[in-house]
């Protein structure tokens, strides 16, 4: 009966052994895996000055291509007078 006993407590200590090494080694690749991640999060930090100044620009130049968008039609009143006759 007590070799029965040891039996089973050395089979659950291995279990025990087999999981503490299981939850060791996804903690290793979970900890890798947060690193990565904070490297792309450093990467897009840096880059984000960039994309704002980017982004200002289109947006000045959309302002700029209304502005001819306007032009456009006062040109087009001034050359052709009787295009709004028609």
């Amino acid at each position: 009966m007590l070799k029965l006993i040891l039996f089973f407590q050395i089979v659950l200590l291995t279990l025990f052994l087999g999981a503490g090494y299981f939850l060791y080694s996804e903690l290793q690749t979970l900890s890798a895996e947060v690193d990565n991640a904070l490297a792309v999060i450093a990467d897009i930090q840096s880059l984000l000055p960039k994309l704002e100044v980017a982004v200002d620009t289109v947006i000045s130049l959309e302002t700029a291509f209304q502005s001819l968008a306007g032009l456009s039609d006062i040109l087009t009143l001034l050359l052709d007078p009787l295009q709004g006759n028609s």
